[in-house]
């Protein structure tokens, strides 16, 4: 009688057989590189139900573009300055740098007038990989509806890195009329993300990286509002090229952004819609758009306003993370000036761990009141009612704390005070770790009121 060991290991070679036979059928068809398939490209076949589509075709080769340039119903876009197409550009490529198009979502006209259709098989490009012209304009082509637009990987320096050649002859524009419907839902606005922030099912990528999302400037700095919208998650795009001057594969680029979350042990669910954002001044959002279409999330839109959008707004709510010393001079203030035994009087002050972590032996921050991230949505307004009564939301600070870095009770808390009416949202990013860390005094008593 054969084993169960025998019949799986012929199981898993009639596996085998299928897929490989499957994968010259994908290349045939021109679905799936032969490069990609000797490497093991599989990223969706390996990874369980979920993940089992192919990603989609929005990345263009280098070597493909080169022997198809020229060709019926393919049109190469040149997505830098107008100044830099003059100087040199790809072959044919006409020149439509994406911030001479009008603001979004009303782009079809525009689209037409420089010569596109929306029908055809299009190509965009920037100077290199790490340009966000031709991401930008990846993403607003989709806003108008293409279903054929890609980005050329490596761009016009791994064009020219080859040894190709360039043109500074500029490419005559057909007259033509835009075709597909556009979809707006790619782009979203103030308004959209103000209400879906902290919602189940929407995540928000903050594109400027984790530095600019979690820039803590002392109270009274001059300039801009700093720190990120409420419930926001930092990631750099720019880690996902690679050295080399081109995109990571997209099964690194997947396995990556799989790993995206507010700690190891808590990740997103790429199922959820994403909404992206950068600084509002650059295309970094648009690149974070085009890489996580890239790598096969197919829920994403784009908040072109970005941070300076939603900062400029002082109606909308801010989250900003403190270090121990800001907090401790501040409540060495409130000692000296105000209370010295009880809550602070000039910003609120919760620690959102468990309700016996307070009382315990771990103790708390002095003056700090109690109040579960369990419980803080439904108590929240009775505990300002009793504490800080008749408060000024729009101007006095909230901070939370919880057990560490890796506690995210106070994300939550943060998020649901940003939604009661909170405009400066604080955390103590670091908790009472951190608090103890650089000598902080611990209370065992709850403050007197």
């Amino acid at each position: 009688m054969k084993s169960r060991d025998d019949l799986g290991d012929k199981a898993s070679a009639v596996v085998g057989v299928l897929l490989s036979a499957l994968a010259v059928l994908l290349v045939a068809a021109g679905l799936l590189s032969a490069a990609g398939t000797a490497a093991g490209g599989w990223p969706w076949l390996n990874r369980g139900a979920e993940h089992k589509e192919l990603p989609p075709e929005v990345t263009t080769e280098q070597n493909w573009l080169a022997s198809h340039v020229g060709g019926r119903d393919l049109v190469v876009v040149d997505a830098r300055p107008s100044e830099a197409y003059g100087r040199g550009h790809i072959p044919t490529a006409i020149s439509i740098p994406p911030g001479e198009l009008p603001m979004p979502p009303d782009l079809s006209g525009a689209l037409a007038e420089r010569g596109l259709s929306g029908a055809e098989r299009i190509v965009c490009y920037g100077a290199d990989a790490y340009s966000s012209d031709a991401a930008t304009l990846f993403w607003m082509l989709e806003l108008a509806g293409a279903g054929r637009a890609s980005v050329l990987d490596g761009g016009l320096a791994a064009w020219r890195g080859a040894g190709r050649n360039t043109t500074a002859e500029r490419a005559a524009l057909p007259e033509t009329t835009w075709e597909p419907e556009p979809r707006p839902r790619l782009f979203a606005d103030t308004d959209y993300v103000e209400a879906h922030y902290g919602e189940t099912g929407y995540e928000i990528v903050d594109a400027r990286g984790r530095d600019a999302w979690a820039r803590s400037l002392p109270e009274g700095t001059e300039g801009g509002r700093v720190g990120h919208i409420p419930h926001s998650l930092p990631f750099d795009f720019r880690t996902l090229l690679g050295a080399d001057g081109f995109f990571l594969p997209v099964e690194i680029t997947h396995e990556i952004l799989a790993e995206l979350g507010p700690r190891p042990s808590t990740v997103v669910d790429l199922a959820d819609e994403f909404i992206v954002h950068g600084d509002g001044t650059t295309g970094e959002g648009a690149l974070g758009y085009f890489l996580m279409r890239r790598a096969g999330v197919g829920n994403v839109v784009y908040y072109p306003e970005g941070w300076l959008g939603w900062s400029a707004d002082e109606s909308l709510p801010v989250v900003r993370l403190i270090m121990a010393e800001e907090l401790m001079d501040r409540l060495d203030r409130e000692r000296r000036l105000l209370r010295p035994d009880g809550p602070p009087k000039q910003f609120v002050l919760f620690d959102v761990r468990h309700f016996s972590a307070y009382d315990g032996g771990r103790g708390h921050i002095p003056g700090a009141v109690s109040l579960s991230s369990s419980q803080f949505a439904d108590s929240l307004e009775v505990y300002l009612e009793r504490h800080w009564p008749g408060i000024d939301r729009a101007e006095t600070p909230i901070v939370t704390y919880c057990y560490g870095e890796h506690c995210i009770r106070s994300r939550y808390t943060s998020t649901y005070s940003a939604r009661a009416g909170f405009l400066k949202v604080e955390r103590l990013f670091g908790g009472l770790s951190e608090w103890r860390g650089v000598g902080g005094e611990v209370a065992h008593t709850p403050p007197s009121e």
